[in-house]
């Protein structure tokens, strides 16, 4: 769609920096610039930039810089933050001055965001011209943790996904990447030890989704350990750590469909689930089971170098336990107050057997039921009572709350994708998101600093493929990586929305299926209120005028604009859409029967 806003600032970058200072002409790239590191430990990350940014140009960019050449230049500047860099951008000069190789990285991220989005493209582009406005920039990141969850269970997603998933993070300046590898409709992670768990975990039969219509198609798949070391590796490159997720001890049907011995029941028919939802397999608590998850753990920290590994922990129904004598008896030997906190009795064995090998365990939030480990890090994703019980513990916290950093939810009710969950979480809510309004200023101000970070999680149940996957994470990633990122202070989503369009043809450039709800009439009205009901139609697009009918005609340049309020009755329709300022139009119509 030709898009005529033109806000294509001369410094549009995404996360917003701490400081932007423009300055008169432009650095150009040229087949004669070089790439220079003046410091041994940001070597790697100039032969990165050089690689990457040789296939948009076509050029062979120099690691030596000779006396006339334009150069861009990596020097050790101790004074700078961690993670944190200075950008100088001349006519003829651009340095970046970091402390450490990240903050090297992140530089030469905002440097690449200055040229043409072209410059993201993978495959060679023609006669483009590489500039850069030239300005210097001051920056470094409020939050240690920005993350990104990816669920490759619910449908296997193949290499070159994970990769590009990694690149889109690298971009934004998003540096933790959980990865879900084990759930009830799939086991995505070979171990040798075990060879079932991908000949016979990593497929199903066919997915039935929630409705147990099945496709009858099988599906499946894993990466191998070369697979994996290559992901960490490349992840590495980009600053970006990997965590693991293997799930414990609920979402275990597809490793107790490969070894049913680890079940409670190993007697009873057994498959990888080809439903979504919570399923009764889980492990059991015994010798066998404990021993099994042990050589797995043994094995994923060789692939893993991650301080922290995420063990799960949600979801788990007890009726297995409850139902088994063995359990029972277990319990009572363990002195725990019931079989549900054989679940308490999981956590801490394996929290003592990934500590005692130096890492750190992270748990969804029901690992605070009942009985806690204090040494975990829960992550809150029912909401935020779970972090503020955590806090109030003294525990570590990540916040991932679904309401927020959900994003295989809808992004606008309007938007012609699959079934998907009835909830919304629009660019605006996620980039507005604000979490001591939620936790609260006194406990916030008191024990923030529990807080390591914030992630989105994209959850496979509705992304069967890789256009789907990039529909739903984006441009909402984005929004979470300037929340993560930028200070309040620059924080802002109306300035965000001019920055958008430079956005949109960063991904253009890359083949990104974004979603392009942000032209889309959004619809806010308290569904509480008895009709009459007032209703405010909004879209975020800067500069936009929505223009509206409610005879049933579809509303063009000529109709009239929507006021702030509208005033309506059960059963009116009203079909509305966002115009640019030249009259064209923009998103899709938005048609709405209210009280229907």
């Amino acid at each position: 769609m030709k898009f005529l806003l033109a806000i294509l600032l001369s410094v549009s970058i995404i996360p917003q920096p701490a400081s932007v200072v423009e300055k008169g002409g432009c650095f150009t790239l040229g087949p004669g610039t070089a790439v220079v590191s003046r410091c041994a430990d940001f070597d790697e990350v100039a032969a990165v930039f050089r690689q990457e940014m040789a296939v948009p140009t076509g050029y062979e960019f120099s690691a030596k810089r000779s006396l006339f050449s334009r150069a861009i230049v990596l020097e050790k500047d101790e004074s700078q933050p961690a993670e944190g860099y200075r950008l100088t951008v001349g006519r003829r000069r651009v340095k970046v001055y970091a402390s450490d190789a990240a903050g090297a990285f992140y530089g030469l991220q905002s440097f690449r965001q200055l040229l043409p989005g072209a410059a993201y493209s993978d495959k060679p582009v023609e006669d483009v011209a590489w500039k850069a406005q030239c300005c210097r920039i001051e920056d470094a990141p409020r939050i240690a943790w920005r993350g990104m969850q990816l669920d490759c269970c619910r449908y296997f997603y193949p290499v070159e996904t994970v990769k590009e998933f990694l690149d889109m993070m690298a971009m934004h300046k998003q540096n933790r990447f959980h990865w879900h590898l084990t759930e009830d409709q799939g086991w995505r992670i070979e171990i040798k030890a075990f060879p079932r768990l991908t000949e016979v975990g990593a497929w199903r039969d066919e997915t039935a989704g929630y409705d147990d219509k099945g496709d009858g198609v099988r599906h499946g798949g894993f990466y191998t350990q070369d697979e994996i070391r290559d992901i960490v590796e490349y992840a590495r490159h980009r600053f970006i750590t990997v965590i693991p997720e293997i799930e414990l001890p609920g979402h275990a049907s597809a490793a107790i469909a490969a070894y049913p011995e680890l079940s409670c029941t190993p007697d009873e028919p057994k498959k990888v689930a080809t439903t979504w939802g919570i399923k009764k397999d889980v492990f059991c608590p015994s010798p066998t089971t404990f021993s099994f998850l042990e050589k797995v753990f043994d094995e994923v920290l060789e692939l893993f170098p991650s301080e922290y590994i995420h063990i799960g922990g949600d979801e788990c129904p007890k009726d297995a336990w409850n139902k088994s004598a063995f359990c029972r008896n277990l319990a009572k030997e363990l002195g725990l107050s019931g079989v549900d906190d054989l679940q308490y009795y999981f956590v801490k064995h394996f929290d003592s057997y990934l500590r005692e090998r130096g890492r750190t365990v992270i748990g969804w939030d029901e690992i605070l039921d009942g009985s806690a480990v204090q040494s975990t890090v829960v992550m809150s994703y029912r909401g935020h009572k779970p972090a503020i019980r955590a806090m109030e513990r003294d525990m570590k916290v990540i916040l991932c709350p679904n309401r927020w950093c959900y994003y295989d939810y809808h992004q606008n009710e309007i938007e012609d994708i699959p079934r998907n969950h009835h909830l919304f979480i629009t660019l605006r809510k996620a980039y507005n998101y604000d979490p001591v309004a939620q936790i609260g200023d006194s406990l916030y101000n008191a024990k923030g600093d529990l807080i390591l970070g914030y992630e989105a999680c994209v959850w496979g149940e509705f992304i069967p493929d890789t256009k789907q996957l990039e529909h739903q994470a984006f441009p909402r990633a984005a929004a979470i990586a300037e929340f993560c990122w930028s200070k309040d202070e620059n924080r802002d989503f109306a300035d965000f929305c001019t920055r958008i369009p430079k956005e949109f043809e960063r991904l253009d450039a890359r083949g990104i299926n974004y979603s392009k709800a942000f032209y889309n009439v959004i619809v806010n009205m308290n569904l509480e209120e008895d009709y009459p009901r007032d209703v405010e139609l909004e879209i975020d697009v800067p500069g936009a005028v929505i223009r509206y009918t409610t005879d049933g005609t579809e509303p063009d340049a000529s109709s009239p604009v929507a006021p702030s309020l509208l005033h309506v009755n059960k059963g009116d329709v009203i079909k509305a859409r966002g115009f640019t300022a030249e009259g064209e139009p923009l998103g899709v119509l938005m048609t709405r029967e209210f009280g229907k």
